[in-house]
């Protein structure tokens, strides 16, 4: 694949030593045209991603020759499309990806929110893209799922609640909003279509998705013994796999670093951001990846390409 990282270079001068333990790159923009790829990334603030680095999202779009790109946390207020792509203006990014939606929490200002691009093309016979409530109590009103229908598939993109620093929110994570997506992931699923679930899922499934210090992070969100479960949950009721140990099961790769004690140049992660995919593709994916290279947030995109049914 074609790798162009100018502004994201610009972002640390020493990308390749801090990526240490980088996955390998994502397939090439050669592969046949029936596949599928979808590419996730946590943003950290969207406007200022594209304030520190103008061409990311392009960079990593051509890079990834992503289909669909979607992403989390993009902390845009009630204007939303406004506020990055200009009013009757062309966007500024992402032009090829006519389709885009955003959805933004109303129950805080700067905080939480989803966004979904899909390239333009009749591959996509793209049916609708709707922000979601999930009858998920408040966490409905922090803009934190968007869902696709295509022609051939359904593409939840989601930004899970984090349980909070003192587990305030566990319970509600756990028994509100867990309970929810199971729901609408099924009730999707039951529409006759596979389902491809992506996005910042906050939580480290297995003992190889965290660094380290396992029984101190047992208590710390994102680790903890109920998310874990739910997650476990979460793949067996809806029958999903987990694209990226599904396609590299012994890889140690992460997606999310805090930016305290260099905790990135130590590559000391989390894997918290996930493709899901409904079970009966699993035979058909042809890569699945992570790229901690790619910089300009706390988190890093993740990918999969998929051959179509």
């Amino acid at each position: 694949a074609r790798v162009a990282r100018p502004a994201l270079a610009a972002l640390a001068h020493d990308a390749r030593r801090r990526a240490k333990a980088r996955a390998p790159r994502a397939a090439s923009s050669s592969s046949p045209a029936t596949t599928l790829s979808v590419v996730s990334w946590n943003v950290n603030g969207l406007r200022s991603l594209l304030k520190k680095a103008p061409r990311a999202l392009d960079e990593l779009a051509r890079r990834t020759d992503a289909d669909v790109l979607v992403l989390q946390e993009t902390k845009l207020g009630a204007d939303g499309r406004g506020a990055v792509d200009g009013e009757g203006e062309a966007p500024k990014f992402l032009r090829e990806y006519g389709t885009r939606e955003y959805a933004t929490s109303t129950a805080r200002k700067g905080y939480s929110g989803t966004a979904m691009f899909i390239r333009d093309g009749d591959w996509a016979k793209m049916k609708r893209v709707e922000a979601t409530r999930l009858s998920a109590g408040g966490f409905d009103d922090e803009g934190r799922v968007l869902t696709a229908e295509l022609d051939s598939c359904f593409v939840v993109n989601a930004y899970v609640p984090n349980s909070g620093a003192d587990l305030k929110r566990l319970p509600e994570r756990v028994e509100v909003w867990e309970r929810a997506i199971r729901e609408h992931v099924r009730a999707l699923e039951s529409r006759g279509k596979a389902v491809i679930y992506c996005g910042d899922l906050n939580v480290a499934h297995e003992e190889i998705d965290l660094w380290g210090r396992h029984a101190e992070n047992s208590k710390s969100a994102g680790f903890t013994p109920e998310e874990r479960a739910a997650m476990t949950r979460l793949l067996e009721e809806c029958d999903l796999v987990d694209t990226f140990r599904a396609h590299r099961p012994d890889a140690r790769a992460f997606t999310y670093w805090s930016y305290r004690a260099g905790a990135r140049e130590k590559n000391r992660g989390w894997r918290l951001d996930y493709i899901l995919a409904s079970r009966r593709l699993a035979d058909s994916i042809v890569d699945a990846y992570a790229l901690p290279d790619v910089l300009g947030s706390d988190h890093c995109p993740v990918g999969l390409r998929v051959a179509l049914p």
